[in-house]
């Protein structure tokens, strides 16, 4: 059951609709909010903690199609227990603020003690850092506002063309998909919204390349 079109909100009601109580009593187990789940409030978003106690209770539920839509609503064969889940949706990562969007990431995981640094749940372990989305070159997947959970890769050996990367460059920090360049030394920067044309940077001018791993969205 795909629900690519549908809000992480409306997930969740969907998922408590399909449970064997009523959502009152789904909220009441899950120690959710209700009223963030319905009507036009802007609450809601399903961050590590909401998931954790989703998964809780109910230990059957997809990730992947909670956070993304993706797959099945629920896992037939659960394997894992709750407890080995919620490991991996308790990573503390640290959130790359907003202001140091002009900087360099690699100065600031150097320079910025985690102490200092604002962090979150990392639903997936496998990640370096968060960072906010800022403006709507990248929408409708990644809105501004919305997480984007990263890894840093060797951009030398591999990078994977048509996927969604966070640049660090002289420039400071976009987030783009990558494509290969007609010029020598050069890659090519896209945007998803279509008002905004593609541009290219060299490599050289590159100072590290981040795949993202998962988007945290409410749309």
């Amino acid at each position: 059951m795909s629900r690519k079109n549908t809000t992480i909100k409306e997930r969740v009601l969907l998922f408590a609709e399909n449970q064997e109580v009523n959502k009152s009593d789904f909220f009441k187990k899950t120690g959710l909010n209700y009223s963030n789940y319905t009507g036009r409030s802007k609450e809601g978003n399903l961050n590590s903690d909401a998931l954790g106690k989703i998964l809780l209770s109910y230990p059957n539920v997809n990730l992947e199609w909670m956070i993304g839509g993706e797959g099945e609503m629920v896992r037939n064969n659960v394997v894992e227990s709750s407890n080995d889940k919620l490991s991996s949706l308790g990573k503390q990562i640290p959130l790359l603020p907003v202001n140091a969007h002009g900087g360099y990431l690699d100065e600031f995981i150097a320079q910025v003690a985690s102490a200092d640094c604002e962090t979150m749940l990392s639903p997936i372990a496998d990640v370096d850092f968060g960072i906010t989305v800022v403006g709507d070159s990248m929408e409708p997947k990644y809105p501004s506002g919305a997480k984007v959970l990263i890894k840093k890769i060797n951009e030398k050996a591999f990078i994977e063309w048509g996927k969604v990367f966070v640049l660090d460059t002289v420039n400071g920090v976009v987030v783009k998909q990558l494509k290969p360049s007609v010029k020598d030394g050069y890659i090519q920067c896209s945007s998803l919204n279509e008002n905004y044309p593609p541009f290219e940077i060299a490599l050289q001018d590159v100072f590290g390349v981040y795949k993202v791993m998962m988007v945290l969205s409410m749309v």
